[in-house]
């Protein structure tokens, strides 16, 4: 019973059965006849109907999947364009040409089986290639070796015997020989990719090699026969013909697996030695027997591309070591890493799809890490970090993989089989391990974990939705606080819209989701655009353009405001670059939040920034609100003074709706202060807030800041705030946030300096 694959629907199954049962009648038939010889009426029907029909219908079969294909459809269609050239020669020939006295050569039947080579070729390029994989030289050269060797055994087998018996025109012996030429290639090809896939054959590629491998033979044989003086091929070679594309059309069929992820086992020398060998029985054999001189040169070729192997093989002996375990390891703790945690798990989700099993994701969160860190500072946190994989092997199976992903998450892959039951009581167990308290620098310290399941394939159908619901989960298990969760995607809508926004914020971060929009700022006087300032928003997919409402708590939960921060950083300072190339002489103002604040490297970060962009200190201001300074003043106070000392601008933002505005007008560098909009809103409006707004403003003056009024929507608060001594403003009565390219344009416009702003 053949197997088709996921690939194949039930109504393409009944299809496929239909179709490949006649087949094999009609191969099954012709067997029979080849040993017992049912006759000349038999003979006469295999050759021309039967043949003619499994050619046909193969045709069909791969034209089928050509259609149904959703991913390497051009391969496919391809391949397909190939056998159906190749069947129509044979149909051609059987009930037509065929039947001549003195059929000519070349025919328009060797023009369409000799277009199924191209077309092989492309096809089986097209179907080898993944894009982004990059393999090592040595890889290379045994695909080199192998399509070599394999071609010089053809050519000493095959290519003698029909060139000797070439006789006729150039154009008869030309299309007699291009027949084995093709084959040759073909079989280069084929041998080449499965050595690039480390000889590694699943069902798919054992086919595809099978039925081009069983071409070659009956192309071969009836070359040989034809050689020897026979007129017609031999039921045998016509039967090696209808397997060969049978075979081919059952590959069509199958799902390719990927290639192995890696591809530096001993066992992946065996074919290209194996090949190597057989070349150099050729050269030995040449000074006794003399084989063609393509065979010869063929063989000295893949000697030569051995010889290089071989240096290849022992400069990567020296280095692959050390590499190996630099690319897959997290330096901190010697862990695997989140690369190898993704190849391992598109590994374990190939074995659970043919095995029909299920394997499970955990990802683990220690709680309080982060007090924990800045209280006792990073480097116990880091030397916390190294005991968490000794803790926690132990508690673990053989076959479970434990990695770190970054920071204090890591995660446990749960190999096959792993029902939600195993999962939890895996989850269980680390907890368990967790509990024991740690000795780091002579303190006991307590570590409890949240950890978030997530199974395949009943909850998720690919690697990426699979971290995706665990990191869900995780979260789930963090605010409910029950240790562990399991993805549940019946759960409350509004919970779980706002945990799977969370799971999708890390990866929004990787993808280049993150966004910055600008507002401009301008002289209050002249109207002029001095400043932008930095809003971040996020692209989502599937929601559309996001503000900080959405998610900024979001970040600030899962510890990514750091990262916000950077990213937003980066696309500020970038972009104020291009901005004073072109010639306009503008600031960029950009948010800070606590966690940054909190972090003495920060300044660092903000120095390697400005020095990676070519901008001076002053182009940056960094916008930090009075309820985050209040978190921990000392501490905060000390990094913004480090800050300041660069030349870097400070911002005081929100100004009035702190609990102590003055006394950190007094004690820290601000530069500038920003008037909150709830107060400059209704200043044209309420006597109340004009009062505030004035005082604010000669009091700052004073202390010789400068002032920015943030939230001016109309021209009446614009020219007010500018009467009442107001440097800056800020607002839509100016413009909204914009992308960059729309304030690039806004700066470019004749009329960018304004007596007054436009309503």
């Amino acid at each position: 019973m053949l197997a088709f694959g996921h690939v194949a629907s039930r109504g393409d199954r009944r299809v496929l059965a239909a179709a490949f049962t006649t087949v094999l009648a009609v191969v099954a038939l012709a067997i029979v006849h080849a040993i017992v010889g049912l006759g000349s009426g038999v003979d006469a029907f295999i050759r021309v109907w039967g043949s003619s029909a499994v050619h046909v219908l193969v045709a069909g079969v791969v034209v089928l999947r050509a259609r149904r294909a959703r991913e390497q459809r051009l391969a496919w269609s391809v391949l397909a364009a190939g056998l159906l050239l190749y069947g129509l020669g044979n149909v051609l020939w059987n009930l037509w040409i065929g039947r001549w006295a003195d059929p000519p050569i070349p025919s328009i039947c060797d023009g369409l089986w000799l277009a199924l080579y191209p077309a092989s070729y492309v096809g089986i390029a097209l179907l080898a290639r993944e894009p982004g994989r990059r393999l090592p030289a040595g890889v290379w050269l045994d695909g080199v070796i192998a399509g070599l060797g394999i071609s010089a055994l053809g050519a000493a087998l095959v290519f003698g015997p029909v060139l000797d018996a070439a006789t006729g025109g150039i154009a008869a012996v030309a299309t007699n020989l291009a027949y084995p030429i093709a084959d040759l290639l073909l079989a280069a090809l084929v041998v080449g990719v499965l050595a690039l896939r480390g000889w590694q054959l699943d069902r798919f590629w054992a086919l595809l090699g099978l039925g081009f491998l069983t071409l070659g033979v009956a192309d071969s044989a009836y070359l040989l026969q034809v050689a020897g003086g026979s007129p017609s091929p031999h039921i045998v070679t016509n039967i090696l013909y209808m397997a060969s594309v049978a075979i081919l059309g059952a590959a069509a069929w199958q799902s390719p697996a990927p290639a192995p992820a890696r591809l530096d086992r001993w066992s992946v020398f065996l074919m290209p030695g194996a090949f190597l060998l057989a070349a150099l029985v050729i050269l030995v054999v040449d000074h006794y027997h003399p084989f063609p001189s393509l065979a010869v040169a063929l063989a000295a070729l893949t000697m030569i591309a051995g010889f290089a192997r071989m240096a290849v093989a022992f400069r990567d002996i020296r280095a692959s070591a050390e590499t190996r375990h630099q690319a897959v390891t997290d330096e901190l703790t010697n862990l695997p890493n989140r690369r190898w945690l993704q190849r391992r798990l598109h590994a374990a989700m190939h074995e659970a799809r043919t095995g029909h099993g299920a394997l499970a994701l955990l990802i683990i969160d220690l709680d309080g890490f982060k007090v924990l860190n800045d209280t006792l500072g990073h480097q116990t946190g880091d030397r916390l970090l190294q005991e968490i994989g000794p803790r926690l092997q132990p508690a673990l199976r053989h076959t479970d993989t434990l990695a770190r992903l970054g920071g204090d998450e890591f995660a446990v892959l749960v190999a096959p089989p792993a029902d939600e039951t195993a999962a939890e009581a895996t989850a269980e167990r680390i907890r368990a391990a967790l509990a024991e308290p740690f000795v780091v620098a002579g303190l006991q310290l307590h570590v409890a974990a949240s950890i978030g399941i997530a199974l395949f394939p009943t909850q998720a159908d690919s690697a990426e939705q699979l971290v995706q619901r665990a990191d869900i989960a995780m979260y789930e298990a963090k605010a409910r606080r029950t240790g562990h969760a399991v993805y549940a995607p019946a759960r409350d809508p509004h919970s779980r819209e706002a945990l799977a926004l969370a799971g999708e914020l890390r990866q929004a971060l990787c993808d280049g989701q993150i966004r910055a929009h600008f507002q401009p700022k301008a002289d209050a006087r002249t109207g002029q655009i001095v400043g932008v300032e930095a809003l971040v928003r996020w692209a989502h997919p599937q929601r559309g353009l996001l503000t900080p409402a959405t998610f900024l708590s979001l970040a600030e939960q899962t510890g990514l405001v750091r990262e916000l921060t950077r990213r937003v950083l980066a696309q500020a300072l970038a972009q104020c670059q291009a901005w004073r190339r072109l010639g306009h002489e503008v600031h960029v103002a950009v948010n800070v939040a606590v966690a940054d604040l909190l972090d003495v490297a920060f300044p660092g970060e903000v120095a390697a920034a400005l020095t990676k962009f070519e901008l001076p200190p002053s182009a940056l201001v960094l916008e930090v609100t009075e309820t985050s300074i209040f978190s921990d003043p000392a501490r905060i106070g000390d990094v913004l003074r480090e800050i300041a000392a660069l030349g870097v601008r400070l911002s005081l933002d929100d100004f009035g709706t702190g609990f102590s505005s003055l006394s950190h007008l007094k004690t820290l560098p601000v530069h500038e202060v920003k008037i909150d909009r709830s107060f400059v809103s209704g200043v044209t409006s309420d006597p109340r807030d004009a009062a505030i707004v004035r005082s604010t403003i000669e009091l700052v003056h004073a202390l010789d800041i400068v002032v920015v009024a943030e939230g001016v929507e109309d021209v009446a608060t614009w020219e007010l705030i500018a009467a009442l001594g107001g440097e800056l403003v800020q607002g839509h009565a100016l413009s909204r946030p914009l992308p960059a390219s729309d304030v690039t344009s806004l700066l470019a416009a004749a009329d960018v300096v304004m007596a007054a702003p436009a309503p």
